[in-house]
């Protein structure tokens, strides 16, 4: 998966992501492992590679980083903002 970049601007300010879908004139913030996250996702990532930058980066378990990755890419899966794969 990978965050959609047509249509899509993105900013970090003081440690926050803030993105701007184009598209829809709608705007998001994130938080410190929010932004983490994009950061990755800007390359083609794996759900594991995301869970483990989590683990990482906060020093969380496993379990806590899949389950905020996996909320994290729900919420862009439902905003539109992750490319789709054919």
């Amino acid at each position: 998966m990978k965050l959609r970049t047509e249509s899509v601007s993105w900013r970090e300010i003081d440690g926050e992501m803030v993105i701007l879908d184009l598209e829809s004139s709608t705007y998001m913030k994130t938080n410190e492992s929010g932004s983490t996250l994009i950061r990755m996702l800007v390359e083609e990532r794996s759900m594991d590679e995301l869970v483990q930058s989590l683990v990482d980066a906060y020093d969380v378990p496993a379990e806590e980083a899949s389950e905020d990755a996996g909320a994290f890419v729900a919420m862009l899966r439902e905003r539109n903002l992750l490319e789709t794969t054919a």
